[in-house]
């Protein structure tokens, strides 16, 4: 490796570009990380009845998420055939009772049972189909109906997990009369760049008024030539904070959460009820009216998806007024996320292949002189603008790569 996790990110902050580039580090990433804690793979809802299944991964691992059509239990699987290692399943969402093999035709149930295989007459017969099922993973817990699964048998408890980040999870699950749903399927955006990247951007309103000019330029032309008041509530707002709310999970607060559920969530949009934006580690986020899910591929690969959050049976119009909400920062042509990918992820990371800079580092210290602690939770807090969530992510992250070292 071309150095060691230790000296990676000084006790100041100062975090080298090698975290975002080096292919080795993104390989102990995979074990160190993804392989040994807790990661959300889907929604209950986006798996409703039994036979319903979606296509996931754990980082690179791929998976099928499947809601068995016999109990109604919910399995989270290696899609891998065991004859041939042949994914099993293709299409990333559907229903039904059996996944075949396209290769060789074996065939497995919903949970993951081999209940066919073609000329089985040729494995003798002391062939054993029970012992050939799907691999499942280790663990699979749901929280309010947020799907996490791990591929270590040594995590804690999902609740012990979540900690802190449980309270918001609890109001996201509550905006709707009857609870939320993800009944729209995500949309994939793919950029060249490192997963740390979109973690970061995500709580980071900083980069706002800068990365996001021409969509505040738009906001000011709608608006009689009046600013958007977002600058100054950045510098000025004490009700917008960042807060560590450890393990590595983080929250920007965009105002406190009483009187956010006020009012009727089929009549206003469902961001003005999520007022903050959150980070549960290592891969899950929601900004406003959407859950973000970042999937790294390769050192220099990563997917997101981007899932519309809707009041669990919201009407037609309702649905749509959130979709095209949605669609005009977030979507594939909207104004916000076409901004990052340019200038948050690929901008940076040709700017990191200057590897031959003396200062080849990352300064994550904004605002470290002046973070407080909140008397009421213990937790470490900041200024809106202050990086005080990107460093609850790669504490945990640094404390993680350091294990067993």
């Amino acid at each position: 490796m071309s150095a060691e996790p230790r000296t990676l990110i000084t006790d100041d902050w100062e975090v080298s570009g090698a975290i975002y580039r080096d292919p080795e580090i993104f390989d102990l990433e995979m074990e160190q990380i993804f392989s040994k804690t807790w990661v959300y793979v889907g929604h209950e809802s986006e798996i409703p009845e039994g036979g319903d299944y979606k296509t996931a991964h754990i980082a690179n691992q791929p998976v099928i998420v499947s809601r068995s059509s016999d109990d109604g239990g919910i399995s989270v699987m290696f899609n891998r055939c065991r004859h041939r290692g042949s994914a099993v399943c293709q299409q990333e969402t559907g229903n039904s009772n059996f996944f075949r093999c396209s290769y060789h035709g074996w065939t497995y149930s919903s949970a993951g049972r081999l209940v066919g295989v073609p000329f089985d007459d040729g494995y003798g017969e002391g062939f054993d189909k029970s012992a050939f099922g799907l691999v499942h993973v280790a663990k699979v817990e749901s929280y309010r109906g947020f799907i996490f699964a791990s591929l270590s048998d040594e995590v804690p408890p999902l609740e012990d997990f979540l900690g802190h980040a449980r309270v918001y999870l609890d109001h996201i699950s509550e905006v709707g009369e009857d609870g939320i749903e993800l009944s729209a399927q995500g949309h994939k955006v793919a950029f060249r760049g490192n997963w740390k990247l979109q973690i970061e951007n995500t709580i980071d309103p900083y980069h706002f008024s800068f990365t996001h000019q021409s969509w505040l330029d738009i906001l000011k032309d709608r608006n009689d030539g009046k600013s958007s008041p977002w600058v100054k509530n950045v510098r000025t707002n004490e009700s917008w904070r960042g807060v560590n709310l450890e393990n590595g999970h983080a929250v920007h607060e965009y105002g406190a959460l009483e009187g956010a559920k006020e009012g009727d969530s089929h009549a206003i949009a469902i961001g003005d009820l999520i007022p903050f934006n959150l980070n549960v580690f290592p891969s899950l986020a929601f900004v406003g009216a959407h859950l973000r899910l970042v999937v790294p591929r390769s050192v220099d690969e990563t997917w997101v998806y981007l899932y519309p959050i809707f009041p669990k049976g919201a009407d037609e119009e309702t649905r749509n007024r959130i979709l095209r909400d949605h669609e005009i920062f977030y979507g594939p042509s909207g104004f916000g996320s076409s901004d990052d990918i340019e200038v948050a992820f690929d901008r940076v990371t040709r700017g990191l292949e200057a590897t031959r800079s003396s200062s080849d580092f990352a300064l994550m210290r904004r605002g470290l002189h002046r973070e407080t602690t909140d008397p009421q939770t213990g937790l470490k807090v900041g200024r809106s603008a202050d990086e005080v969530p990107q460093r609850a992510f790669l504490g945990r992250w640094r404390e993680m790569m350091e294990e067993g070292k």
